[in-house]
Parts: C-alpha cells; structure tokens; sequence
C-alpha cells in the first residue's frame, strides 16, 4: 500500500509539472562571474541582485567565521534580460554589514532583506551561538537613499528569520523561520502587514507546502502563486524550485516541482516571475555555470 501511494504522488507530481511551457528559454547573464550573483527582482526600471561585498582587488570580503558578507546593488535590465550599469544600493548605515534576499513594495518605497543580529544567539541545530539571520525594513527617501533601518519585531536572536517576500499587494510578508514548531531545519511562514510599521502574528504555512526537509527563497507572482525552494524528496537536484497556488480551495493540492530547463542536476533557487508571468530571473549553480552562485534569465515562461 505504501509504495502505491509514493508511485501515485510520483505520477501526480509529473502530471501537473508540465503546466509551465515547454519552449521556456533560460539564459545565463553576462554579470556572472566566480563570485556569487543572486536573488534578482525588478522595480519599476531597476533590477536589485545581491553580490559579495569584495576588496579594491575584486576579492570577497569575509566574516570572522569566514562567512561571505554580501550587498545588494541595482542596474538596469536590457530588453533581453541582461543587468547592465550594476552599482551598490545607497544607503545611510554605514559599515559594512550583511545585505542579502530582498523583497520591495511595488512603488519602491520599502525593502525588507536579510541581514544578522549584532549580537550572538543560541544555534540550535549545531549547539553553538551564532549570528542568526534576521530581517530588516528600510525606506527609500530620494535624495537620501535606503535609511531607516528597522529590524522586525518578531525576530529574535536565538532563531533565524530570513528571505521575505511581499505578497502583491504589499499586505502579506512571507518569509523562512526556524522557531518552534518548525517541521524542517526552516520552514515557509507569513505575517500581515499594516503600513510597514506594525505586524500581525506569524503564521506558519500548512504542511503541504512546508515538509520535513528545508524551505527557503519565497516569491509570490502578481497572480497570487507562491514560489519557493526544497530540498525534498523527488527533486531534480539538490535544491529544487517548486510553486502552489495560494487561490486554489482544492484541499489535496501539494507543491509542484518545476519542469527543466527551470529546474537542473544543480541547485536552482530564488525564482522571480515579472508581472507578464512570462519572464524572470532565478539564481542557480548548474553545469556551465561562471562560478558560484549565477543568475539566469528566463523567458516565454
């Protein structure tokens, strides 16, 4: 009975996985490099991505734990989805501190990313204290750049709060958490937003969506269907991109996997779908890759 009911969720899974097109084309850009490029989303006219922090001599800048610290930088998108006049964001913190996996509100005006605590938290999974990862709201004031910094209320420094994304219309912050009650090492959560100064309680995804592996890198397209990245079962590489639609009742839909050239033998995350539901970017470390971690552009999705 049991390996019935796997081969049936195989079958159902590949059934309903083709409902993406089949002539989708996915293009590596020309920004890649060894280093890593990452977590594209599109403004208005801009194109934010995250990259690593790097010296005057281009090498990456590291933690004292030899983590890399990234930042986030803007450019223009050209008709074929290449990023182009790629700069640092400006903004008013000073330092350099971990900038990374951003979400925007439609007129540009707020940015919710990832970053770490100042201070150390427990890490429960490895038995040590750490810098977990927490979220940051920012405003953009013309003239001024990104400021006003805000970590969110909810984010304690003994678990990890990272990824957020914003539901289309700006209400609903979805994002990745490791606190209690956590199936995997972090599940997808979400929390209502009311002018992006205050917030609701979190609420967890159903078990559906979350599984007993890893969730990560959230995005919500203009037609309500959450995206997000697995590592479980069945996949087609060791992280794999998945979608569910958010407006359907039908109690027995489960995530479906991707079709390729979308999904690859390698790890592809951060998907982005534009608001023709047609093109986007998502970030991946596939075969032919310039180096780390690469982003692609993909079209007649």
């Amino acid at each position: 009975m049991f390996k019935v009911k796997i081969t049936f969720l195989l079958i159902f899974i590949l059934t309903f996985s083709f409902s993406q097109n089949k002539n989708v084309q996915v293009t590596q850009l020309s920004i890649n490099t060894e280093l890593d490029h990452f977590a594209a989303r599109v403004v208005g006219d801009k194109v934010f991505f995250c990259h690593n922090l790097t010296t005057k001599r281009g090498r990456p800048i590291k933690d004292r734990y030899s983590g890399f610290i990234y930042g986030i930088y803007e450019g223009e998108m050209t008709n074929d989805g290449e990023i182009i006049k790629s700069k640092p964001i400006v903004k008013t913190e000073l330092g350099q501190f971990n900038m990374s996996a951003a979400t925007y509100t439609k007129d540009g005006r707020y940015m919710y990313f990832t970053s770490n605590h100042s201070g150390k938290g427990a890490n429960k999974l490895k038995g040590i204290e750490t810098y977990n990862l927490l979220i940051q709201r920012a405003e953009y004031i013309e003239g001024r750049g990104w400021t006003n910094f805000e970590t969110l209320p909810f984010c304690k420094p003994n678990n990890n709060f990272a990824h957020p994304a914003l539901s289309p219309d700006d209400n609903t912050l979805y994002f990745i958490a490791d606190i209690r009650g956590t199936k995997g090492k972090s599940d997808l959560y979400k929390v209502a937003v009311s002018n992006h100064k205050t917030y609701g309680e979190i609420t967890k995804l159903s078990e559906t969506i979350n599984s007993s592996r890893t969730e990560i890198f959230p995005f919500v397209s203009v037609d309500n269907v959450l995206y997000f990245t697995s590592n479980r079962r069945y996949g087609k590489g060791g992280l794999d991109i998945y979608s569910y639609d958010l407006k359907s009742s039908d109690p027995e839909q489960i995530p479906i996997s991707l079709e390729t050239p979308i999904n690859s033998p390698g790890d592809d995350f951060s998907f982005f779908l534009n608001d023709d539901l047609t093109t986007g970017y998502l970030s991946s470390r596939r075969l032919k890759g310039a180096g780390g971690d690469d982003l692609y552009y993909f079209s007649k999705f």
